[in-house]
């Protein structure tokens, strides 16, 4: 390799590095033929933008007549291609070193003679390069790292002349947990197997290990294995933890981004995001078998919805993120892809369309189990004892998110450090129920409500009542009450069903009048009220969905439906026609979905 002046070896910890690579990868044949200058030329893949020069440069330095050329930005092409053009006709020796080797200059694509790849690097032959520069046995802890997950400059960085090799490696090893988003310090991250509280997307997790060991034992292949999902619901439910979950019961990676880094880590020009997109995907496939996770899914826009003035903005770098979500998902073998949003009407079709990322997994609100589990999870050896089934009713109630549960927590930690004690079950209760206890008329009226949300659910969809309840105290700044029903096993609904959950959200309002001869203002109120939901599903049936009198009726986007009704008075001023079935009782309000 390098020429070593004397006997001493003055080459740096890059160097090093570059020579021990390009030594592994390219055969002896070959470079003894660089060596004399009678070789072909080559193309070298390598794992990340971060090893081009380093490995051009150790190619290089075989002999005086080997030039390396780096696929440069679409400004630099015409450059690119009169300086291989220039080294082809003076008899020299190309060696194009990228990421993707369609970014090369196509005269040296065509003239080549040879590829080769450059695979990241692994646990053997980091072992073979700290002991050539560290001193002290290298501990086989080594072994168990994923170091295909760190960069060149980020190896070389935590490597020096004379360290402990045993230093060294537990720098590795925090480095790749810091980079994969695994664990952090003592954090304990939620068990993939009794995570009830992930719901769907958790039967999901099991089913991709099943793959993964088939896998292993050569059963199946890759493109066998499930290689993408889109995990959507409100903000808080936990999505990034579950990202996180998932590559540690997989004992895989995981590699986080998220399209606003893409822009908070780059000047905003075209260039520089795609380059930063490209960065990303590159790493993921570098670190194979891993778990790519791309938060804010939804922020890739749509072209068809995006006006013509942005629409020449967006369109390259869209069309990129597709070509690398294509080369993740289809051609990338040990890349699994998932993606989150809080908005899944907002993302590009063309990103969930089949081949890509066609599965989309609902993660809403904890249960009453997912609740108590995750109340345990973040009061960790506190309470051991305790019986936490009413906190996690309560919670499960309202449909509080695992941010929300861990904030009841804190909050709870917090008021018992103030008096100096351990935290107990009455601090919990005290977040959750900070008021006094409901009066017994308030309560009866609050059971009536429920009631009437109950027995419409049993008569319309009873596999799907999950939970009726009355919180203690009161109805102040919550409803007082919940009746809660699972989220539908299908996307498509007919008339019918939506006109059931008109009236199981009308049904409470509707008990009170049966009861009481008048409503009170509890189906009102908030847009999570129960006239306001009501209203809502009707307006979206009659202005979006084209289900009322059979008119194939589209006003705009279904949640733009209220703002429409809002714009055009004519459409609230009169009720939308019903369908032709038996006018019925109506009611019942709704929780966010469980």
């Amino acid at each position: 390799m390098r020429t070593i002046k004397n006997t001493k070896d003055e080459r740096t910890i890059q160097e090093r590095l570059a020579d021990l690579v390009v030594e592994r990868t390219l055969p002896k044949s070959v470079r003894n033929a660089l060596a004399k200058g009678t070789s072909g030329h080559l193309v070298v893949v390598v794992p990340s933008t971060e090893w081009q020069e380093p490995i051009g440069e150790a190619i290089s330095e075989l002999q005086d007549k080997v030039h390396p050329v780096y696929p440069g930005g679409p400004k630099a092409a015409k450059d690119d291609r009169k300086a291989v053009k220039f080294h082809l006709e003076a008899g020299h020796v190309v060696v194009g070193v990228a990421v993707t080797p369609s970014t090369l200059p196509p005269l040296l694509r065509t003239v080549s003679t040879m590829t080769a790849t450059v695979p990241a690097p692994d646990p053997a032959l980091l072992r073979t390069f700290l002991r050539s520069v560290c001193t002290g046995p290298v501990p086989r802890s080594l072994d168990a790292l994923n170091v295909g997950a760190l960069d060149f400059d980020e190896i070389c960085s935590l490597v020096s002349f004379q360290a402990e090799a045993a230093v060294v490696v537990e720098k590795l090893g925090q480095a790749i947990a810091n980079k994969t988003g695994m664990t952090r310090g003592n954090e304990v991250l939620p068990s993939m197997e009794e995570a009830v509280e992930f719901g769907e997307a958790r039967h999901w997790a099991k089913d991709l290990k099943i793959d993964l060991a088939d896998v292993a034992a050569q059963r199946i292949g890759w493109a066998d294995v499930d290689r993408g999902i889109v995990l959507h619901g409100p903000p808080g439910t936990g999505k990034t933890t579950y990202a996180r979950s998932l590559g540690q019961y997989l004992g895989i990676p995981v590699v986080i981004g998220s399209i606003a880094d893409l822009f908070a880590s780059t000047t905003g020009y075209l260039d520089t995001v795609i380059r930063a997109q490209r960065d990303l995907f590159e790493r993921a496939r570098s670190a194979a078998p891993c778990l790519l996770f791309l938060d804010e899914l939804d922020q890739v826009p749509n072209l068809d919805a995006t006006d013509s003035k942005n629409r020449d903005y967006w369109a390259p770098v869209v069309a990129d993120f597709l070509i690398a979500l294509d080369g993740a998902v289809a051609e990338r073998a040990g890349v699994i892809v998932v993606g989150a949003t809080n908005r899944l009407h907002a993302i590009s079709p063309a990103i969930l369309r089949n081949g890509r990322l066609e599965r989309a997994v609902f993660l809403g609100p904890p249960g009453p189990d997912g609740a108590m589990r995750i109340l345990r999870h973040h009061l960790g050896s506190a309470l051991p004892g305790a019986d936490l089934g009413g906190v996690a009713t309560i919670c499960a109630s309202r449909a509080m998110t695992g941010a929300d549960i861990m904030d009841v927590v804190r909050s709870a930690r917090r008021r018992a450090r103030r008096s100096d004690r351990d935290i107990t079950l009455d601090d919990l209760k005290s977040v959750l129920m900070p008021g006094k206890e409901t009066p017994p008329d308030v309560a009866r009226r609050i059971a009536v409500h429920e009631s009437g949300h109950a027995i419409l659910a049993a008569l319309h969809m009873p596999e799907r009542l999950n939970l009726v309840t009355i919180e203690p105290g009161g109805a102040g700044d919550n409803s007082g009450g919940h009746t809660q029903i699972a989220v539908s096993g299908t996307p498509i609904e007919t008339i019918v069903e939506l006109e059931n959950r008109v009236e199981m959200l009308l049904a409470g309002r509707a008990a009170e009048i049966l009861i009481y001869g008048s409503p009170s203002s509890g189906a009102g109120g908030s847009a999570t009220s129960d006239l306001a939901l009501a209203v809502q599903t009707l307006a979206i049936a009659y202005l979006t969905l084209g289900l009322v009198d059979g008119t194939p009726r589209w006003r705009c986007e279904p949640e733009d439906v209220m703002l429409h009704l809002m714009r055009e008075p004519a459409c609230s001023s009169r009720s939308p026609p019903r369908s032709t079935r038996p006018t019925r009782l109506t009611g019942m309000k709704q929780s966010p979905p469980s």
